[in-house]
């Protein structure tokens, strides 16, 4: 007996591995040209658009949708390699800060330019026009239910 799925299941479906399988590709892109996992560039393109560079390392958790062990350890490798600097808040040191480095900066403004564009060839050219206001307020309903945002 073969299962049989609704189209709302098959949506589901089609975006899950359909975006799995395309980031699988754009993740093998970053870390042969750049050197970093999708979360290490997820990380600092969150800390690129922050004000200042700089975010609390709850806050980057969240925006990574990370738990607070898994964003430190991260957070943890990226000071290892040059790329962020973590330090004590300037009004509360129980709060820590993270802020890109000049060597982090320059990476993710390297790395965001070529992901662009891979993101230009591979994904765009699926959407039609008539398609845009659509699908853009599906993403935005579906991020804001689960408490995310894809804009900066």
């Amino acid at each position: 007996m073969s299962a049989s799925l609704s189209p709302r299941q098959e949506i589901w479906r089609g975006l899950l591995l359909g975006q799995r399988s395309m980031l699988t590709g754009l993740a093998s892109e970053l870390k042969k040209d750049y050197g970093l996992t999708v979360a290490a560039y997820e990380a600092l393109l969150s800390l690129w658009e922050a004000p200042e560079h700089t975010l609390q390392a709850t806050q980057l958790a969240h925006s990574l949708v990370y738990s607070s062990g898994s964003a430190s350890n991260l957070i943890g490798r990226l000071v290892q390699a040059g790329h962020v600097v973590r330090r004590a808040g300037a009004h509360d040191a129980r709060i820590v800060e993270v802020s890109l480095t000049p060597r982090g900066r320059d990476l993710v403004e390297r790395a965001t330019k070529a992901h662009r564009a891979s993101i230009a060839r591979e994904f765009e050219p699926l959407v039609a026009d008539a398609e845009i206001a659509t699908l853009l307020a599906f993403a935005r309903r579906l991020a804001e239910r689960e408490g995310v945002t894809a804009a900066p």
